[in-house]
């Protein structure tokens, strides 16, 4: 029995807030990991070889992917198409706009068909590698390493 993918929905990281923009991945990542920490401190007056630990403060969940962006068979700039709306999404929207622009944007990360839950947080970083060039010098082929940190509201902190 064969098994047909076509019904695979492909990854798409959005801003939830501000400008509209979308990067849809060309093909959606080998993996994705998903971490969650929980933080806990030792206790001031732990005594013995075993210490009495406190919870103090939640962690968001942080997920990480490896996107791979191909523009060669159509000769595209594959910064241009893909990687500058992906960076974007990382960048302060308006440094003199309001206290809410001076920030990222709030980003998704969903499946078009549902595969997985919706992911809402911020870009934490993007690492980008360039691996194939036209001969004038077009990239045409780039894997981003994209890292985001799960949020459920945000702000900007005023410098003191």
């Amino acid at each position: 029995m064969s098994v047909t993918y076509t019904n695979i929905g492909k990854l798409t990281i959005y801003s939830v807030e501000g400008p509209k923009i979308e990067v849809v991945a060309m093909y959606n990542p080998k993996e994705l990991s998903l971490d969650k920490s929980t933080p806990w401190t030792k206790a001031p007056n732990s005594k013995g070889n075993v210490p009495d630990l406190e919870f103090t403060s939640a962690e968001g969940r942080s997920m990480s992917f490896e996107l791979l962006f191909d523009t060669y068979e159509i000769g595209g700039n594959v910064h241009l198409m893909f990687v500058a709306n992906l960076v974007k999404l990382s960048m302060v929207r308006n440094p003199d706009g309001s206290e809410e622009e001076k920030r990222p944007p709030k980003v998704g990360v969903k499946w078009a068909n549902g595969a997985l839950p919706e992911f809402l947080g911020v870009i934490e970083s993007v690492g980008t590698k360039y691996t194939m060039f036209l001969p004038d010098g077009t990239p045409v082929r780039a894997t981003c390493n994209v890292k985001i940190k799960e949020a459920s509201s945000l702000s900007f902190k005023k410098g003191s």
